[in-house]
């Protein structure tokens, strides 16, 4: 019983470690395990995000730029960069090995750049427009619901390469992959538009990537998380005037 929990935790250590900034280090570095924590991940993300709304002495604008800038120094960065990278796969036209190619690249294409600005200063008008509104729960499910999304695009698909980080982040346990989706029902419960919206998109993207890419990469599963936590926020604010609570 004490080995199986010191596993999990060295399961929990291992999803912070990869998915964060946070100076964890498991014993045993195990992401077929850690799958399951990625809502955690997302939770506790979304948790200091909603803090940071309730507490920070700052007016709407700065404070919505802050709250991102941590979002992204903690986590996201290294999502948007597979975002990035996508938009300029797609961009590229060609082939499949040539987007895969172009995918794999470290550098960043004038389109990319484009589509960076126009999709933080969306990000951006959101944050402050869910401020504005008091919609502060909003800042804990967005990160929430990216997670969720990740791994639900990781259980329906398969993997466009043998090798890399989608790969080893898709060999992980489907049945824990599974399991970390319970997480969807408290924001079905609370979040419904918002909810179906972003599941939507992800059976959207899994079978576009499939037919563009032959499946997925570490890429593309960054920027099924940032796209869903961007459609998250924007549903969800649309829908706002329509919750009872």
């Amino acid at each position: 019983m004490r080995a199986n929990l010191k596993r999990e935790l060295d399961a929990l250590i291992t999803a912070f470690s990869f998915f964060t900034r946070l100076p964890l280090t498991p014993k045993n570095f195990e992401l077929e395990r850690g799958v399951l924590y990625l809502p955690v991940v997302g939770l506790f993300l979304g948790g200091l995000s909603y803090l940071l709304a309730l507490k920070v002495p700052l007016t709407d604008e700065p404070l919505a730029f802050f709250i991102l800038a941590v979002s992204y120094f903690l986590a996201d960065y290294f999502h948007f960069d597979g975002l990035l990278d996508t938009v300029d796969a797609l961009a590229a036209g060609g082939d499949r090995k040539k987007r895969l190619e172009v995918l794999k690249g470290p550098e960043v294409g004038a389109l990319g750049l484009l589509f960076a600005f126009f999709f933080l200063l969306g990000e951006f008008l959101l944050a402050k427009e869910a401020l504005l509104k008091k919609a502060y729960l909003v800042f804990w499910f967005r990160p929430l619901a990216g997670r969720l999304a990740l791994a639900l695009v990781a259980l329906l698909g398969r993997p466009a390469k043998p090798e890399g980080l989608g790969a080893l982040f898709m060999a992980g346990s489907r049945r824990r992959l599974l399991l970390s989706q319970l997480l969807w029902l408290p924001l079905l419960y609370f979040a419904p538009l918002a909810s179906l919206a972003v599941l939507f998109l992800v059976f959207f993207l899994k079978h576009r990537f499939e037919r563009l890419f032959g499946g997925l990469t570490g890429d593309l599963l960054g920027a099924t998380l940032m796209l869903s936590q961007w459609v998250f926020l924007a549903v969800f604010l649309v829908g706002l005037p329509f919750k009872p609570w």
